[in-house]
């Protein structure tokens, strides 16, 4: 997946991709939202709490730096390795949300990160070393495709190949 070119075609990426993937949870059951049936064991309701827990990472790692701090990554008390542990944890952080609590707080989170975007000046964006938690290689715009635009529109497949399954 190429990485987008400029500020606004960033911004539509994130919000094409984030309007495709709530769309699947439109129409599911409170049963069906709970139901770990997806690919890997999991819900669609897992799935939101995945996509939350990444989007609130990211906006942290800003707010950290920004705040003079170096920020947890990828999160306090965990290590790059260990991502499957990273991932359980979103889903019992949220395993009591119903699915219109998960749906409100992912269009809550992605806002924050338009926000973000917005806010931000187009260098700090596409430039490598303009944050020191993007590293010397990679530009923010690359951190932000692969913490939001890539899972959703992966998650989306898995949600769509489930719902045909079922």
């Amino acid at each position: 997946m190429p990485l987008p070119s400029n500020k606004s075609d960033l911004l539509k990426k994130l919000n094409d991709s984030f309007r495709r993937l709530d769309a699947e949870f439109a129409i599911l059951t409170k049963t069906a939202a709970r139901k770990p049936d997806l690919e890997g064991k999991v819900s669609p309701c897992d799935i939101l709490a995945y996509q939350i827990g990444w989007g609130q990472l990211l906006l942290g790692w800003e707010k950290a730096e920004r705040a003079g701090k170096i920020p947890d990554m990828p999160a306090k008390g965990y290590k790059w390795n260990e991502l499957g542990r990273l991932a359980e944890s979103f889903y019992k952080d949220r395993k009591t949300n119903s699915l219109e609590e998960l749906r409100a707080d992912f269009e809550r989170t992605v806002g924050e990160i338009v926000d973000m975007i917005e806010a931000l000046p187009t260098a700090d964006l596409f430039k490598p070393k303009m944050r020191k938690w993007t590293g010397e290689k990679w530009a923010m715009v690359k951190w932000i495709q692969i913490n939001t635009i890539a899972p959703y529109s992966a998650a989306r497949t898995k949600v769509r190949r489930w719902k045909k399954e079922s």
